[in-house]
C-alpha cells in the first residue's frame, strides 16, 4: 500500500502552484499518494492545469486558510482550515502524515491538539536539518519552545537521535549540546545540568559545541532550547544570504572579477546548491502521536517534493513507535522502576 501524505495546498508564499508541482514530481514516481487539502475553487484549477493523476493525487476540501501573520490561538478557531483538515485526515487514518509550508505556530498548535504528545513528552520540539560541511546536521529545538528545562533538552536529544538514526541509517548518531563554550562547566545552569544528564544517558554524547561549530559536523544532532536554536538558525540563514549578496556585488565591480567568477562558476554553484534548504524539504515536529512536517515558507516545488519524501520515509520507518520506545527507558528511570 502506498504511503499517503496530506499536503496543505495553500500553505506558503508560493502556494498553490509550487505545492502542486512538487506533488506532481513525487506522484509520478508511483510510490506515494498525495492528498491535497484546500479550497476547491483555489486548488482545482491548478490540478486541471498540471494534469495531476486523480488516482495518485486527490483533493480534500477545506474552505479556510490560515494567514502567515495570524496567532496560533486565532488560527485554532478556523476548524475548516487546510491545516486542521489535513491533520484530521491523519487522525482519522485517511493519511499517514501531514506537511505544510504555512504558519509554523498554527501548525504546531493544531498538531499538538490533534495528535497529543507521546507519553512523558512535556513540549514537542521542532527540528531543523542544516547543510553541514560534511553532511546534514539536525538542530533541535529550532523554535518551538523558548524556555526549556534540562530534562526537556534530554528529551529533545532522545527524540532527535531516534529520528536521525532511522532516517539517515546512522546506528548511533553523535549528539552535542549547544553552549557558549566546549567545556562541561560552560553555559547557564540548565545547560550545565543537561550536559550531566546527556553524559549519563547512554546516547553517543560528544559534549558541548559552540555556534561556530554547528555546521562543522562535529555532531549529527545539536540540542538547544528553542530560543537559542532559533537565534542560531536565523543567524546562519542571514549570514549565508549576506555572503552571496556581497559576492554578487564584488564580482560585478570590475571586468577582472567577472572573469575570475566565470572560472569559479561551477564551484560557487556547488556551494550554493549545498546550502539550499530545498534539498531537505521539511522539518519534523517530534514527540507527537502523529507525524507533522513544516516546510520553509518560501519553498518551491523541489522543496515540497523532498518534504513529501521525508514524510514518507518517516512513515515507512514507523518513527512515532520508535520515538515512543526511545523515551521508555528514561520514563522508567524517572519513575524509579
Amino acid at each position: 500500500m502506498a504511503v499517503r501524505i496530506a499536503l496543505d495546498a495553500v500553505g506558503g508564499d508560493n502556494a498553490p502552484r509550487e505545492v502542486l508541482l512538487g506533488a506532481r514530481e513525487v506522484v509520478r514516481e508511483g510510490l506515494i499518494e498525495v492528498i491535497l487539502v484546500g479550497p476547491p475553487r483555489v486548488v482545482q484549477p491548478y490540478i486541471d492545469e498540471l494534469a495531476l493523476p486523480p488516482e495518485r493525487c486527490r483533493l480534500h476540501p477545506a474552505e479556510e486558510v490560515v494567514g502567515m501573520d495570524e496567532t496560533a490561538s486565532h488560527s485554532l478557531r478556523k476548524r475548516d482550515s487546510s491545516i486542521q483538515a489535513g491533520l484530521r485526515l491523519v487522525v482519522e487514518g485517511q493519511a499517514d502524515a501531514f506537511l505544510s509550508a504555512g504558519n509554523t505556530g498554527a501548525i504546531m498548535a493544531a498538531a499538538l491538539l490533534a495528535f497529543g504528545r507521546l507519553e512523558g513528552v512535556k513540549r514537542p520540539p521542532l527540528a531543523a536539518v542544516l547543510p553541514g560541511r560534511g553532511g546534514p546536521v539536525f538542530l533541535v529545538d529550532a523554535g518551538a519552545n523558548v524556555d526549556c528545562s534540562s530534562e526537556q533538552l534530554l528529551q529533545f536529544a532522545l527524540l532527535a537521535e531516534c529520528f536521525v538514526s532511522l532516517d539517515r541509517g546512522i546506528e548511533r548518531p553523535r549528539v552535542a549540546l549547544l553552549s557558549n563554550g566546549e567545556e562541561a562547566h560552560k553555559g547557564n545552569e540548565v545547560v550545565k545540568r543537561a550536559h550531566q544528564m546527556l553524559a549519563a544517558s547512554g546516547l553517543r554524547f560528544v559534549g558541548n559545541v559552540e555556534g561556530k561549530d554547528i555546521l562543522q559536523n562535529m555532531a549529527d544532532v545539536v540540542v538547544a532550547d528553542g530560543f537559542l536554536g532559533n537565534v542560531a538558525l536565523k543567524a546562519m540563514e542571514g549570514t549565508v544570504k549576506v555572503i552571496f549578496q556581497l559576492l554578487r556585488k564584488e564580482i560585478g565591480s570590475s571586468v577582472r572579477r567577472k572573469t575570475g567568477a566565470l572560472l569559479l562558476r561551477s564551484a560557487l554553484s556547488a556551494v550554493k546548491e549545498r546550502m539550499d534548504y530545498s534539498k531537505i524539504g521539511a522539518a519534523p515536529l517530534l514527540g507527537l502521536n502523529g507525524l507533522a512536517f513544516v516546510s520553509h515558507g518560501r519553498s518551491r516545488a523541489p522543496a515540497f517534493a523532498n518534504g513529501i519524501r521525508l514524510a514518507a520515509r518517516a512513515v515507512e520507518h514507523d518513527i512515532v513507535r520508535a520515538m515512543r520506545a526511545s523515551l521508555a527507558p528514561y520514563g522508567e528511570k524517572r519513575s524509579g522502576t
